[in-house]
């Protein structure tokens, strides 16, 4: 994740763009729905395409995670958590589940936890403030709504 827009992935092909954008990206969140499983189904191919875009990178291991959305409805949930670790475990990716509509802590600790799967070398290359900035920034902005709406 670079300093620029989150995009959701598209199907991509070689040397598309979305290939590019991966191969420039340092670190990936995936997110899908507990309440939908061909959001989850997919996953593992998403993942498999970043490994293969970033394989000739010299890059160690490709910091992903996994992030299960909407943990609020938990009475329409058709992926369990487990099965979100277990893919995550077996893919070597963080996991995570929240809820971005209850609070933002969650999403802050995606945020958190993906910065440390990060190799510090990695970042003291790039230019600009890198994903430690935006951890700060996206802390900054939601400590601020939430005081705003006190």
């Amino acid at each position: 994740m670079g300093s620029g827009s989150l995009r959701p992935m598209e199907q991509a092909e070689e040397g598309s763009s979305e290939e590019k954008r991966i191969q420039w990206a340092d670190s990936f969140v995936l997110v899908y729905s507990i309440c939908d499983r061909a959001s989850f189904n997919i996953l593992p191919l998403k993942i498999q395409f970043i490994k293969a875009a970033k394989e000739g990178q010299n890059q160690e291991k490709v910091p992903i995670v996994i992030v299960g959305n909407k943990r609020d409805l938990h009475h329409q949930r058709v992926v369990s958590s487990e099965e979100g670790r277990l893919l995550a475990l077996s893919l070597d990716c963080g996991f995570y589940e929240v809820s971005a509509a209850e609070a933002y802590h969650g999403a802050l600790m995606v945020f958190h936890g993906l910065a440390e799967r990060i190799p510090d070398t990695k970042l003291a290359l790039k230019k600009g403030t890198g994903i430690r900035g935006i951890v700060k920034t996206m802390s900054a902005v939601f400590a601020r709504k939430r005081t705003d709406s006190l």
